[in-house]
């Protein structure tokens, strides 16, 4: 069994470990007064680094080893509970003390010491339960289903190939004997770049001149759109136009404004899994073959374009941000990158397509060829370092209608300009190897043919089902317990009572029969406090009767 895990570390105790190493290397340069030595003490301390994200790797996965397979799907570890389970473990501040500081220079000469002599990179007990409490701030862990298909086929591969195919079972085909399932960890390491230390006091220098671009215009006062979740230092180094930043907005990566979102989303027919695994694999193949996507004439040069649609409310603009984020945190395609590096490693360009469309004729497609060509100078500017640049496209039918329909429909020739010139400026940025196009839409069947047709992939995201349903408001619950909203003594223990799972399962049922979306669900929660209630905290008694109410009401809107 497959698990990907991201491990969210601390910035500022990591970055410690880099100026304790690079001390220790260039006294060593000095030391020896070689000149050689000194120049190359950067790649020895990118060594080092290196070996320590290694350790810390392995450290992890131990810990995860025990936990069983049903304890591992979806499971989140906190810095709390990897304190408490771990004996020897000290909590430490953000940033951490003088006292804390020495601490962790001493564990590091001590494994380095122990690395040198024994020539391995094992660590005890106690060391491991140091290095997660000192340096892990959260553990994300994700199931990773392989599929069947392939492992259990056996036997000659016509015969295989033809019962697939036919649907029909392979004759006289031995099955291979099954293998206990192992746990395999795949472990990354992030840290979010607002937690980077000097990120914003770099970013400030840069600031004053971006301060007096008006990013709005004069059609949008009071709108900041385009300066959201990114330091205007940032933006200012970013080849955009001004009328770009006004048309979208711009997220760098990873950010802590979308950390724990992926994780926070739960849909069937593992549609998270399905849109990494196009993502990851698009990105890969398109790093291939550089030649062959400069021609656009090989199979390597796909086209990078995922639509997610489905009814209002489910989440496909949400898990367009998550997916990103995942991205930029795994990076499968780019192994050589810091975690705790103070560059950006995605960029996220949201486009506002409302304010695309202008009143004056031929000015809508000439807005959207301005942010194509933007988009195209900054994956330019990005061919030499390991981001990637994602264009996220909300509501893509107001763009990208059926031209067919405008037609019948006898309206006017700009709109169909402007689907025309998004095919074609498509088309034109599919070269890049850097490259990716999310797309949302509530009305398929709307959408232009031939832009339906360019997607390497298209998901569907329905209304949660009763599982999802269950999950989401049985995790809603868990975060307002946690938070004292509502009052219960022991939130698992108690959730676990039959009586309470009974209750639960019947608001669920309800909210299956009545079709809630995903949004509503997160939103019901708050409905309820607020209509039923006038002074927190509540009983969980008092709220689940209280929810049960507010369910009901939802029929009759």
């Amino acid at each position: 069994m497959v698990y990907i895990v991201d491990a969210h570390i601390r910035g500022s105790t990591v970055q410690l470990v880099r100026h304790a190493l690079k001390e220790e290397t260039e006294s060593r340069s000095r030391l020896q007064e070689d000149l050689k030595e000194f120049k190359d003490s950067a790649a020895t301390l990118s060594y080092k680094m290196h070996v320590f994200y290694t350790v810390l790797k392995k450290v992890i996965g131990k810990r995860l080893s025990r936990y069983d397979e049903d304890e591992l799907k979806d499971l989140v570890l906190f810095s709390d509970t990897l304190l408490a389970e771990g004996h020897g473990s000290i909590e430490v501040r953000d940033p951490p003390t003088a006292a804390q500081e020495r601490i962790i220079k001493s564990l590091i000469k001590v494994i380095f010491h122990q690395m040198s002599v024994s020539k391995s990179d094992n660590v005890d007990q106690g060391q491991a339960n140091l290095l997660l409490s000192l340096f892990i701030n959260k553990i994300y862990c994700d199931k990773f289903v392989e599929t069947p298909i392939v492992n259990e086929s056996g036997g000659r591969l016509v015969d295989s190939v033809r019962a697939i195919i036919n649907l029909t079972k392979a004759t006289n085909t031995p099955r291979r004997k099954s293998t206990p399932s192992t746990k395999n960890f795949t472990i990354h390491l992030f840290c979010c770049l607002e937690e980077v230390p000097n990120f914003f006091r770099e970013s400030k220098l840069l600031s004053e001149e971006f301060d007096k671009i008006d990013l709005d215009g004069e059609d949008s006062e009071g709108d900041t759109f385009g300066t959201s979740l990114t330091p205007p230092g940032i933006l200012s180094q970013l080849p955009l136009s001004k009328q770009t930043l006004s048309q979208a907005r711009i997220t760098l990566l990873p950010s802590t404004e979308l950390e724990g979102l992926w994780e926070s989303l739960y849909f069937d027919d593992r549609i998270k899994q399905r849109m990494y695994s196009y993502a990851t694999i698009a990105l890969k193949i398109a790093t291939f073959s550089k030649a062959a996507n400069e021609n656009g004439s090989s199979a390597f040069a796909n086209n990078k374009l995922l639509l997610v649609q489905g009814p209002p409310g489910t989440g496909k603009s949400t898990i367009c941000k998550a997916l990103c984020q995942k991205l930029s945190i795994r990076k499968d395609f780019s192994q050589n990158i810091d975690p705790i590096s103070n560059n950006y490693k995605g960029v996220v360009i949201e486009i506002s397509c409302s304010r695309i469309f202008s009143r004056w004729f031929g000015e809508s497609s000439k807005n959207l060829t301005s942010i194509f060509a933007d988009v195209e100078n900054l994956l330019k500017s990005q061919q030499e370092d390991f981001s990637f640049v994602c264009l996220l496209i909300d509501e893509v039918e107001a763009i990208a209608f059926s031209r067919s329909s405008l037609m019948n429909k006898n309206e006017s020739t700009d709109g169909v300009r402007v689907v025309s010139t998004l095919l074609t400026q498509l088309d034109l940025l599919k070269k890049y190897n850097n490259f990716l196009v999310l797309a949302t839409s509530n009305l398929l069947e709307s959408l232009d043919p031939a832009f339906v047709d360019r997607a390497d992939g298209v998901f569907y995201i329905g209304n949660p089902s009763k599982g999802g349903i269950s999950r989401i408001l049985t995790s809603t619950l868990g975060d307002l317990i946690s938070k004292k909203v509502i009052l219960c003594e022991d939130s698992k223990s108690t959730m676990e009572n039959s009586i309470y799972k009974a209750a639960l399962m019947s608001i669920v049922e309800k909210c299956s029969t009545l079709g809630v979306s995903g949004r509503m669900l997160r939103k019901l929660p708050l409905i309820c406090l607020s209509e039923h209630f006038q002074e927190l905290p509540v009983a969980l008694d008092d709220f689940l009767l209280a929810l049960a109410h507010s369910v009901v009401d939802l029929q009759s809107v």
